[in-house]
């Protein structure tokens, strides 16, 4: 409220948190990254090729712009919110399901996985910024970190629930998905790359 052309501390406040948000700044705009994080990862368990054991999904392209876009803390919390949200029952999983018996199952693993890979992957992509390695480099080496943390969760989980060998498990859950997984996260570091780029980074040099 202005009165006698002067603004209200309220009002102040409330346009010094605004431009925060905006500036991707304070706990509203990182509680807001975390939603629209756990939101890409419901959507793009929408869009399902129903293969056996595993389905293909792009949940793993918007685990890896997750990774790249987000704070570390964030990242994780992305992914633990949609696995919690699953957990409790919204069917946010592959083929619209949900609840416990999913992630208790055969390929639970995989899901269970995006959390320790939000975290490791965000780790390795801020030690290898640390080393001044240029930023396609470090992005994509974070990313295969990423998947390889997703892959080792779900292997491990298919072969202790659906009582199968470790070479059977791999050819059957991990295998057939590596090109196309490597293919999204070329796909999620050119779109971080160009959002950089945007915002003036470089890309290539150190």
């Amino acid at each position: 409220m202005v009165e006698n052309g002067v603004v209200s501390n309220g009002e102040q406040r409330a346009h010094v948190v605004a431009a925060r948000v905006l500036r991707g700044e304070g706990a509203a705009a990182g509680t807001l990254r975390v939603a629209l994080g756990a939101l890409a990862l419901c959507v793009s368990a929408r869009v399902e090729v129903p293969l056996t054991p595993v389905p293909f999904t792009l949940q793993v392209l918007a685990l890896c712009l997750v990774v790249l876009a987000m704070r570390p803390r964030e990242a994780v919390a992305s992914a633990a919110s949609y696995v919690l949200v699953g957990s409790l029952g919204a069917p946010v999983f592959s083929g619209g399901m949900g609840g416990v018996a999913r992630i208790a199952g055969p390929t639970g693993g995989f899901i269970l996985g995006f959390v320790a890979a939000a975290a490791v992957g965000t780790l390795v992509l801020r030690c290898a910024s640390r080393l001044r390695v240029p930023y396609v480099v470090r992005a994509m080496l974070a990313l295969a970190t990423t998947i390889a943390v997703v892959y080792t969760c779900g292997w491990a989980q298919l072969m202790v629930v659906a009582h199968l060998a470790p070479a059977a498990a791999f050819a059957a859950g991990v295998a057939p998905f590596v090109a196309l997984d490597l293919m999204k996260a070329g796909i999620a570091t050119s779109l971080a790359a160009v959002g950089r780029m945007a915002r003036g980074g470089d890309v290539v040099r150190v």
